[in-house]
């Protein structure tokens, strides 16, 4: 039951999001305009898109393999790339991001890993993704001229990202000493809670342990490597609407679409991606009309071929898109 109001809580507030950034993005907009400017997409610029689309699936499915191989050597980059994804179609269609906990339940069953190591895995990849992206913001901060709130959150963002992955970095240098803490808190609860908690603290561990390995520099290189695939494939999206902007404009678009992934929204982040890409675009000096006709056609680009490829993924492993969901809402 408190696993149903949290969900249904959390679906209601980004829906109420959502809403209020639609609202925001359809404000005084001249349709007419508007749909001139969709029209007018230049359609050959989509296929290498949609082949950069494949490109970014395969790193990033590479990248969370290396997180994935200190726990468990074999695992194949095919078997990550598959669950990522389906849950990239579970975030697009269900509510409260249930796509990452659908990836945590999906790969432990299929390399017969505890879930909570899995889940611990994709939060260090979501971590080093922020850490990465914060350092592109770092760069073209002083080039661009974003709106002072934007700017201040992105950089809130990313320092809150650095700070946890340095608290993860001396906690698993002292992983014994905090494990014996850890058990010292715990011998004052019931032994039934205490228990449970002991070994889910110990997988969540086993799954950060890649921190202090070589595996995360190999896990980071392929990340960096997508991110640049994802600029490049928004660069590529600007050039079908007819909008010839520096590359770091493109890069702008990335760093704070991804970002707002962070923020409750309704599933497939409909509203508040668009919104960001407006005041991005905005600040270059776009009409808000093609700008909010790039961020549907770049969103669309993405939402389309992901949720398509993860359906088609689902039935290929007898699966049900409901069975998938009920899994990700499972406690821990």
């Amino acid at each position: 039951m408190a696993s149903f109001w949290r969900t249904h809580l959390n679906f209601l507030i980004g829906i109420l999001i959502s809403a209020v950034a639609v609202y925001l993005s359809l404000r005084k907009i001249d349709f007419h305009t508007l749909g001139a400017s969709l029209r007018s997409v230049n359609l050959l610029f989509l296929i290498p898109a949609v082949a950069g689309q494949f490109g970014c699936f395969l790193l990033k499915g590479t990248g969370w393999r290396f997180l994935l191989l200190p726990a468990k050597k074999g695992i194949r980059t095919t078997s990550t790339i598959t669950v990522l994804i389906i849950g990239l179609m579970v975030n697009n269609l269900f509510p409260a991001k249930m796509g990452e906990l659908a990836r945590g339940y999906l790969m432990g069953e299929r390399e017969n890993l505890s879930k909570t190591l899995c889940l611990s895995t994709v939060a260090v990849e979501h971590l080093l993704d922020i850490l990465v992206l914060t350092t592109f913001l770092l760069i073209l901060l002083p080039s661009v001229s974003l709106p002072p709130w934007l700017q201040t959150s992105g950089m809130l963002v990313g320092l809150a990202a650095l700070g946890i992955i340095l608290v993860l970095f001396l906690v698993m240098r002292r992983e014994e000493k905090f494990l014996v803490w850890a058990a010292h808190l715990l011998t004052h609860l019931p032994d039934r809670f205490g228990g449970k908690i002991q070994s889910i603290l110990s997988n969540i561990l086993q799954g950060m342990r890649v921190v202090t390995g070589r595996y995360i520099f190999y896990a980071l290189a392929a990340l960096i490597s997508m991110w640049f695939m994802a600029m490049g494939i928004a660069y590529l999206v600007l050039l079908a609407c007819g909008l010839f902007l520096p590359f770091r404009a493109a890069v702008m678009v990335v760093v704070f679409a991804a970002f707002g992934k962070i923020i409750p929204s309704s599933p497939g982040a409909i509203g508040t991606f668009h919104y960001l890409v407006l005041l991005v675009l905005m600040s270059f000096q776009v009409s808000k009309e093609a700008a909010l006709g790039y961020a549907i056609v770049l969103h669309a680009l993405s939402f389309l071929i992901e949720t398509s490829l993860g359906v088609a993924l689902v039935f290929a492993g007898n699966l049900s898109l409901g069975r998938v969901a009920r899994r990700a809402e499972e406690p821990l």
